[in-house]
């Protein structure tokens, strides 16, 4: 008797044990189905397009993004942070189509002058984003001022969502103010993917585009090489 009652006791045991574990799967499954059902509701944080923009220049370089210090040596970006979406504001500078022309006034403000355009052009992108990268405007400002400006033309084309060209304007300055060392564009760079949907439960985008653009010192325009070496750049808050 002892023993059918411990054969009883083992069986119940093991179908107890057994009722945990389906118990537990039964939370696992459906706690994946609700993150499933969140995700294609649209409330899931995570972007269509994952990834971003980095700008990226020589050691000690101090980066802007229009008058604003953002960084130095590198900078990176989300896609959301450059174009707007429910979290951030737009970085960047809607355009009302990518070939609209650059002016001075759009980079320096108002009272200045194209000096000097930008000769050359490098275009990386994927189905998701292209970036334009150029040479540098060189704008006399109203104070007669020299002011490099990189225009970086991002066009935008997000799945569901409508598309847009977008400008940003970056500035590079290095050495103690006012800073004679020009800059000129160097490599740009794009890897893209897409990921299987179902890797959105595990906060990875279903689209993925990473640009990285890329700057380096270099002499500046033989017409404007003593003067920028004598009297610098100017460079945002230094007339404050």
């Amino acid at each position: 008797m002892s023993y059918a009652a411990d054969n009883d006791r083992a069986v119940e045991k093991r179908w107890f044990q057994n009722k945990k574990l389906w118990f537990l799967a039964a939370i696992v499954v459906l706690l994946g189905a609700g993150l499933i059902i969140l995700t294609n509701a649209g409330w899931s944080p995570i972007p269509d397009v994952g990834g971003g923009l980095i700008i990226e220049a020589d050691p000690g370089t101090r980066i802007y993004v229009g008058d604003k210090l953002v960084g130095t040596n590198s900078v990176a970006f989300t896609w959301g942070e450059l174009f707007g979406d429910q979290r951030h504001s737009a970085i960047a500078v809607e355009l009302s189509d990518p070939d609209q022309p650059i002016t001075a006034e759009m980079l320096s403000g108002p009272d200045t002058t194209m000096v000097s355009h930008p000769s050359g052009m490098a275009i990386a992108g994927t189905t998701n984003v292209k970036v334009t990268q150029q040479s540098a405007h060189l704008i006399r400002r109203a104070d007669s001022t020299l002011d490099p400006v990189f225009a970086l033309i991002l066009e935008w084309f997000p799945p569901n969502q409508a598309s847009g060209s977008y400008l940003l304007p970056i500035r590079l300055r290095k050495g103690p103010v006012p800073s004679a060392i020009y800059f000129d564009s160097g490599p740009v760079s794009t890897t893209g993917g897409q990921p299987p949907r179902f890797m959105r439960i595990f906060g990875r985008s279903p689209n993925e585009t990473k640009t990285k653009c890329s700057f380096t010192a270099t002499n500046p325009p033989a017409t404007f090489a003593e003067e920028i070496q004598n009297k610098g750049l100017w460079e945002p808050g230094e007339d404050k």
